[in-house]
Order: structure tokens, then C-alpha cells, then sequence
């Protein structure tokens, strides 16, 4: 009797083993299916936000071109220089800026990363001194109108060219 009491309770273990089984699976896909569910619903926020932020920066077809622009457009629209001005900027060989500039400590490009080989085209800005491979700071410069060390303009502004005369130093009048 007492191995048909066993295996009867061997059958019945068996089977509550079975149903925590089956609840702990339920539980697993559920909790997936619901990150999945987060995930979804996050990407698809996500993409309909970039869109509408695209259609708000972008200029729409329908506007006339003397329309005001509301206070909540973000269109910036920064130029560079032209090429005439940046082809004025002295060009040399790494080698010759070597020698003209003997404490020179620029051994890379600050664009690229690069460091500069002896045969290599550089250009150097004209107010700060700074130099850069050819085709990276031509490239910059097409796009931003200053140095990208140090931020400097290049081209003058009409205020560099004022000349403020100094005040006089003699005895305080009454």
C-alpha cells in the first residue's frame, strides 16, 4: 500500500510542479509583452515629435516670401565665407611653417585630427595664427565665418576699425 501512496504522491507533486511552470512562463511572456508594448509606443512618439519638429523648421511651400516668420521659428541661416576671401588666406607646406613659425607647436590638425606630414597643404588664419589642413578649414570656412580653435573672425568687422581716442589726463576741472 504504501507504494501506491508514494507514487500517488509523486503524480500529484508532478502536477503542481506543471502549474507553477505554466504560471511562471505566463508571467515571463507577459512582462515581455508589455515591454514590448513601451517600446512601440516610445518609438512611435519619438518619430511623430522629429516629424512635427521638421515641419515647423522646414519653410513651408504655401508661404509667400515677404510673409513675417513667427516668434516661434528656429531657422538660422549662418554663412560662411566666400571662396574668394578664403582663397586670400596665406597656403603653405608644413615644412615652410616650420620654419617661418619656430615655436610652432601645432603638430595636428585640430579639424581632422590628422598629423601634419612635411609635404602636407596647410592654411593659415589670418588673426590668430592658427593652422589646418587645406581642404578641412576651406570646408569649415564655407560654413562658419570664424576660426575653429579659437572663434576668432577672420574677416574684419566694422568695429575692429574704429579708433577710440584716449581721454585726457591733465587736472580735474570743476
Amino acid at each position: 500500500m504504501s507504494s501506491k501512496l508514494d507514487s500517488d504522491q509523486g503524480l500529484s507533486g508532478g502536477s503542481d510542479d506543471v502549474g507553477r511552470f505554466g504560471y511562471g512562463v505566463g508571467v515571463s511572456v507577459g512582462i515581455l509583452l508589455l515591454i514590448i508594448t513601451i517600446a512601440l509606443a516610445s518609438y512611435i512618439c519619438t518619430k511623430t515629435l522629429q516629424q512635427q519638429q521638421q515641419q515647423s523648421l522646414s519653410p513651408s511651400s504655401s508661404r509667400e516670401p515677404d510673409a513675417d516668420v513667427g516668434s516661434d521659428s528656429y531657422i538660422v541661416d549662418v554663412e560662411g565665407l566666400d571662396e574668394e576671401t578664403i582663397k586670400s588666406y596665406p597656403k603653405l607646406m608644413y615644412s615652410e611653417a616650420m620654419v617661418l613659425k619656430k615655436g610652432c607647436t601645432d603638430t595636428c590638425c585640430s579639424i581632422c585630427l590628422a598629423d601634419y606630414k612635411g609635404n602636407d597643404s596647410l592654411r593659415l588664419l589670418p588673426d590668430c595664427g592658427h593652422l589646418f589642413h587645406l581642404k578641412c578649414v576651406d570646408h569649415w570656412l564655407r560654413l562658419h565665418p570664424t576660426c575653429p580653435v579659437c572663434r576668432t573672425s577672420p574677416i574684419p568687422t566694422p568695429l575692429a576699425d574704429v579708433q577710440v581716442a584716449p581721454l585726457p589726463t591733465g587736472p580735474a576741472v570743476d
